[in-house]
């Protein structure tokens, strides 16, 4: 299986020792060149086998800064649209609702959703190449 990105939404890299992310195309799992909100949600699922080193259901903070430096990386690595978008729209800020210094599943289906949103311009619950 591959790894996430963040969202990865992104080529995968490696940063010493630090976890991966996934490129555009690892978001669009079935290949026909949109991105689902079910392959949005696979794709959290990935954040959090790769992030969630405890296995607690949340990100803490050490957890979500390698996060954090993993978006940035990929979206340097490779500048697309879809990378840099990742990393704004999936800080921190946007994620950590109750601002509790921990990220769960749940907020970050949250977060997704409107990240999600916010890139399907046409509203169409799909994320074409022409969105991103």
């Amino acid at each position: 299986m591959r790894n996430f990105l963040i969202g990865s939404a992104l080529v995968s890299f490696s940063l010493l020792a630090a976890p991966t992310l996934a490129a555009a195309d690892d978001w669009d799992m079935d290949a026909d060149g949109t991105i689902t909100w079910a392959e949005v949600e696979e794709t959290r699922k990935r954040i959090f086998e790769t992030f969630d080193k405890d296995g607690d259901g949340a990100l803490d903070n050490a957890e979500y800064t390698a996060f954090d430096e993993a978006r940035a990386a990929e979206a340097e690595s490779n500048p697309t649209s879809l990378a840099k978008r990742a990393v704004a729209g999936l800080s921190r800020a946007n994620t950590d609702l109750n601002l509790d210094g921990r990220v769960t599943r749940a907020e970050m289906d949250t977060a997704m959703r409107a990240w999600f949103d916010n890139i399907d311009k046409d509203g169409d619950g799909v994320i074409t190449k022409g969105e991103y």
